[in-house]
């Protein structure tokens, strides 16, 4: 992107979410943080003034003037809208109704009638999840708000196997993931960074006792190189995977580092990551069939082979 268009970008960053740090800008912007800097400069000359706050919780801030109501929305942008809100009704988005109003808005003050606009239904095939919108939408206010005040919460939480524990944790930040909303927290019972679906949560209460945030955290590392949300395990994964599904491997982008060689001639591709998330691995590689096999480590390998005589077991094969 231009320097114009990715000050403009910035413009609209600060309108949109208020103060943000220069590092945070430079994340998205995907530029370096002296870069940021200078964008600063050219909207100033341009009379569009930021403020800079110092300190450990300062950042940028734009205060005063809407100078983004003379930005015309292009077709593109506008139809990527209406996208959006069909995926996020058909995901059931907890702030739908906030999105939608914001829609609405756009609507009622854009110059001119879109010539693009969506006729038909925007169809998307997935599973939903099964909850109680006004239980989960509470939960993730009040679970949002114990973020930003570093208070801790005491919850009843069923995990997999049904067994409800009290947990007292440290909340860090929240995600999505499969249509589930789930955050992630220092467990004090477990000493160690979990991830809570919100799901599952029978009671919480939200402490009076805060507590320091590891400022060392950042959620997108957490999630590095996991195939899911699981942080049981890290392997150096090789397999060698049969088409047709090696075809399907191929369009998607599973891990960051994956490295993917194509025998098309042979009929196999070889796929090469580091991924963590050992039982979430196994139901991916499970669900491939006969047309995976694992080459390297061999200690998973004997998992896959334990895995697959269970099943076999299972049907008394």
């Amino acid at each position: 992107m231009s320097k114009v268009g990715n000050a403009l970008k910035m413009l609209i960053l600060l309108k949109s979410r208020g103060k943000m740090k220069i590092s945070e800008l430079s994340r998205e912007l995907e530029v370096n943080e002296r870069q940021i800097i200078r964008y600063k400069e050219s909207l100033e000359q341009a009379g569009i003034y930021i403020t800079s706050i110092p300190g450990r919780y300062g950042g940028y801030i734009i205060e005063g003037k809407d100078y983004l109501l003379g930005l015309n929305l292009t077709d593109k942008e506008y139809n990527s809208l209406i996208m959006a809100q069909n995926q996020l009704k058909y995901e059931e988005f907890l702030f739908y109704e906030d999105f939608k109003m914001i829609i609405e808005k756009i609507n009622a003050v854009k110059e001119k009638q879109f010539e693009n606009d969506f006729q038909t239904d925007y169809f998307i095939k997935g599973i939903k999840s099964n909850f109680d919108y006004e239980k989960e939408y509470k939960a993730w206010l009040d679970i949002h708000a114990a973020i930003i005040m570093n208070k801790k919460i005491k919850v009843m939480y069923a995990s997999l196997k049904n067994e409800i524990k009290e947990r007292v944790v440290r909340p860090y930040g929240i995600f999505q993931y499969k249509g589930s909303l789930y955050f992630v927290a220092f467990c004090e019972y477990r000493k160690e960074i979990r991830q809570f679906k919100i799901l599952r949560i029978k009671k919480y209460e939200t402490l009076d006792e805060r507590f320091q945030k590891d400022e060392n955290f950042n959620i997108r590392e957490y999630m590095k190189n996991s195939i899911g949300i699981f942080k049981d395990g890290e392997v150096n994964l090789k397999l060698k995977v049969y088409y047709p599904y090696a075809q399907i491997v191929k369009e998607k982008l599973w891990v960051e580092d994956q490295k993917i060689t194509d025998f098309k001639d042979s009929n196999y591709i070889i796929f090469q990551a580091k991924m963590n998330g050992l039982t979430e691995i196994k139901s991916w590689i499970l669900s491939m069939g006969s047309d995976v096999e694992v080459i390297e480590p061999s200690d998973f390998k004997e998992q896959i082979k334990k895995e697959v005589q269970k099943v076999m077991k299972l049907y008394n094969l």
